[in-house]
């Protein structure tokens, strides 16, 4: 496995006194995939498990942009982009669907001073599980790269923020349309999605031995990237296209992960497009796992912390 964490980094570094995070309970309640076929069950080469609405108080919850579940899936681990940890418990029913989210904490994601991040630096998209509790952490608008050392268990969600160097392109990107999405592939390469098209393609680099390369996907007219999530050799894409006149469309779409070594323009499938008609919102956090014999793809919107805006986790059996 390729190293892609400095051995500088002091990740035992002392955290300063923060507040302690916020441990409740939720309301969450089952929705369909088809607003008027509450039972149809197909989307292309995805099969819906369930999903359910994530109602919660506390004001600081959602803006959900980002989404890694422990192996099982008992366990959530979401980013807002406000810049915070959000750390949940997730049940499942018998028929592999989710079915609710409890024991919810919350706590600010630190800067690399140890203070709750605000402004234009509290803008964090995306998240990649580096292994033994470290998680790299991307942010738009000051375009950056963060690792935290939140533990196995994570529970050092007041983890300081250590540098992690920026693809060699980031000056560059749109200030509202960097690093969307992030995961590492199982040989250790760190991959960052840029969310804003260049030149009719989308940005992949690829953080390999402390280098940053560049690689290429095509991009489909008016559709953003918003996650990448790498499993089983495949790397995984959400895409969100929206206007005020026909709302939220979502593409999730698939590619081998061997066609990052070579040059040419990476061509994905298309598993399944959400459009109108069905249950679909800001999608913009995505994680892949395996559970009860089935590759499950899951996926949370972000509501914009606006009330015309629901929070939403929605699962999917991969079938082809």
């Amino acid at each position: 496995m390729r190293f892609l964490i400095p051995l500088a980094l002091s990740l035992a570094a002392c955290s300063p006194s923060v507040e302690a995070p916020t441990i409740a309970t939720t309301v969450t309640t089952d929705i369909p995939l088809y607003t008027a076929e509450p039972d149809r069950r197909d989307l292309g080469r995805l099969s819906y498990l369930g999903g359910i609405e994530i109602d919660y108080t506390d004001e600081r919850f959602g803006g959900l942009s980002a989404l890694h579940l422990n192996s099982g899936g008992s366990r959530m681990l979401a980013v807002s982009d406000s810049a915070y940890w959000v750390r949940a418990g997730l049940s499942w029913s018998d028929d592999g669907a989710p079915v609710a989210l409890g024991g919810i904490d919350i706590a600010p994601i630190l800067s690399r001073d140890g203070e709750a991040l605000e402004g234009q630096a509290a803008d964090s998209e995306a998240i990649a599980a580096l292994g033994g509790g470290l998680f790299a952490i991307s942010f738009e608008r000051e375009h950056r790269i963060n690792v935290y050392e939140l533990g196995p268990d994570w529970s050092q969600l007041d983890a300081v923020a250590q540098p992690l160097s920026a693809p060699d392109g980031a000056p560059q990107f749109e200030n509202n349309g960097g690093m969307e999405g992030l995961t590492q592939l199982a040989d250790g390469r760190l991959i960052a999605g840029v969310e804003a098209p260049s030149n009719g393609a989308r940005q992949l680099w690829i953080l390999d031995d402390g280098r940053w390369s560049r690689r290429e996907l095509t991009a489909e007219p008016g559709y953003g990237l918003t996650a990448l999530a790498a499993h089983g050799g495949h790397v995984y894409v959400l895409e969100r296209f929206w206007t005020r006149e026909t709302g939220n469309r979502i593409r999730i779409l698939r590619f081998d992960a061997a066609d990052l070594d070579d040059t040419a323009r990476i061509e994905p499938d298309l598993l399944g497009t959400l459009t109108a008609g069905m249950i679909v919102d800001n999608f913009e956090g995505l994680d892949i796992i395996q559970r009860n014999g089935q590759t499950v793809l899951l996926i949370v919107s972000d509501d914009n912390y606006s009330e015309r805006q629901k929070t939403l986790l929605m699962a999917f059996a991969v079938t082809g």
